[in-house]
């Protein structure tokens, strides 16, 4: 088991989205102060796998947890409904849940999502029954070098004015 300490908060948003048997990879942050063995944490970032029956499952777990899209408190600026549309279209997106906030995003620049990161990913034991899929600090390093800093939460696009 690690002798990483994380926030209870954060593992009870992994035990939920293991407990709705999500498939996912878990990359940003946590997964760098897995790696590291500490550093700042205030949200979990998952590449989940992007097929439908999974997808579902994600979105049920959102729901466990009184999912809302929007970050740090701060609600999306959209009417959109993401219990009734397809998560995949609304990805990279955020959502504030009861526990912590969780990033969402099936294929980070530098990577072709889940597959692509399962490959080299260990399953990390972070607290009894809390074994979540970490992605390797390699790929880690690739989606940093790729990435430009995350949406908060999906919107809409907007015209430009004329």
């Amino acid at each position: 088991m690690s002798e990483l300490e994380l926030d209870p908060l954060l593992l009870e948003t992994l035990r939920t989205l293991q407990q709705h048997d999500v498939e996912f990879v878990l990359v940003g942050d946590v997964a760098e102060a897995i790696h590291n063995s500490g550093g700042f944490v205030s949200g979990v970032a998952i590449v989940p796998g992007a097929y439908g029956r999974n997808v579902e499952r994600l979105n049920a777990a959102l729901q466990a947890m009184d999912g809302e899209l929007g970050i740090a408190g701060t609600p999306a600026t959209t009417d959109v409904d993401y219990r009734r549309c397809d998560l995949r279209e609304l990805a990279p997106c955020s959502f504030m849940t009861r526990y912590v906030d969780i990033d969402v995003n099936f294929e980070p620049l530098g990577t072709s999502g889940y597959r692509d990161l399962f490959d080299e990913a260990k399953h990390i034991e972070l607290a009894p029954a809390i074994s979540p899929l970490v992605a390797a600090p390699e790929d880690l390093a690739r989606i940093g070098r790729s990435s430009a800093p995350p949406a908060p939460y999906a919107q809409p696009p907007t015209a430009l004015p004329r």
